[in-house]
């Protein structure tokens, strides 16, 4: 008589996956402080740009109001395309309501009400453009 052993692999498992693409620079304590739909919108980027580096979360510092003290924003580094491509691919995803880029490489993504896209170094020298796309 042959005994059968079956195992289940629960759903989230595969949601999973995308997160083990992601990996985090020392000072960053993981994803704990974020909010759902803020690692819901992480899981989604990373299926559709590939592994990334996350260097800032919710501690750090950032500008007063900023969406990483309210646990909806990451700074990454995108670790298989370009920051470029990054951003642009973030712009489109729905959960996404602000981008930004900087110049080290470094891409903003949060899950913010308003849908803003940056670009630059220092505040004074940061281009804005409101996304065109509805809610």
């Amino acid at each position: 008589m042959a005994v059968i052993f079956t195992v289940s692999v629960p759903v989230l498992a595969r949601a999973d996956s995308a997160i083990e693409q992601v990996s985090f620079q020392p000072q960053v304590k993981g994803l704990r402080c974020l909010k759902a739909e803020t690692v819901a919108m992480i899981r989604e980027l990373v299926e559709k740009i590939g592994p990334i580096q996350i260097t800032s979360t919710c501690g750090g510092r950032h500008a007063r109001n900023s969406q990483h003290y309210k646990g909806k924003a990451i700074d990454f580094r995108p670790l298989a395309t370009t920051p470029r491509k990054a951003a642009a691919v973030a712009k489109t995803l729905d959960a996404v309501g602000g981008v930004g880029s900087y110049s080290n490489g470094l891409v903003h993504v949060d899950v913010g009400d308003r849908q803003l896209a940056w670009y630059g170094i220092k505040r004074s020298n940061r281009r804005f453009a409101y996304n065109t796309r509805g809610r």
